[in-house]
């Protein structure tokens, strides 16, 4: 796994001047510094094709994309959902991670909801157990879908003594993990 430096370096960029100016603009409406703006243009883009852009992905509005889902029959969803195992591991073996929750978390639960918009995500390890929470909206079939691909993935790892829940776009999972 690629560890990253936060150790500042100094770097000298050209800008075109009309880029500067919304750089600079978008910066303030922020309250940023033009510096740590473009810090996180960058950290989100690279973030993306690294962990997320290595298989081909579509990009469309969300409200497209939910009118598709609401067409699906349930048990079409369901079996979509359990595509998750095998495009995680297909994505993890394109861009050389270890395919474990570790790594399945920060490598991919936390970039699809910081970057794609499938969910808003947190996670909490205690215990020597972990409690997944992802806020998928208010559209019950994308959330069903959700706690299906998550669902899957768990599984596929192994995941022992699960406890999940899916109610008003809130899908939450507790497990332990067995011994590798």
């Amino acid at each position: 796994m690629q560890v990253i430096k936060h150790v500042p370096i100094r770097v000298t960029l050209r800008l075109q001047t009309d880029l500067h100016d919304v750089l600079m603009e978008e910066a303030n409406k922020r309250d940023l510094t033009i510096n740590a703006l473009i810090n996180r243009i960058l950290n989100k883009n690279m973030s993306y094709d690294i962990n997320v852009n290595a298989v081909q992905c579509v990009t469309m509005p969300h409200e497209l994309f939910l009118e598709m889902i609401d067409q699906m029959p349930t048990n079409s969803i369901n079996e979509i959902g359990k595509s998750g195992p095998r495009t995680v591991k297909k994505l993890f073996s394109l861009i050389g991670i270890k395919y474990d929750i570790e790594h399945v978390i920060e490598n991919y639960f936390i970039i699809l909801g910081k970057y794609c918009g499938w969910f808003e995500f947190s996670c909490k390890e205690q215990f020597g157990g972990y409690r997944l929470v992802f806020y998928a909206g208010k559209d019950p079939k994308w959330s069903a879908f959700v706690h299906a691909y998550v669902k899957n993935i768990l599984h596929s790892l192994n995941i022992i003594s699960m406890n999940d829940s899916n109610h008003d776009g809130i899908v939450i999972f507790e497990f332990v993990c067995k011994d590798p």
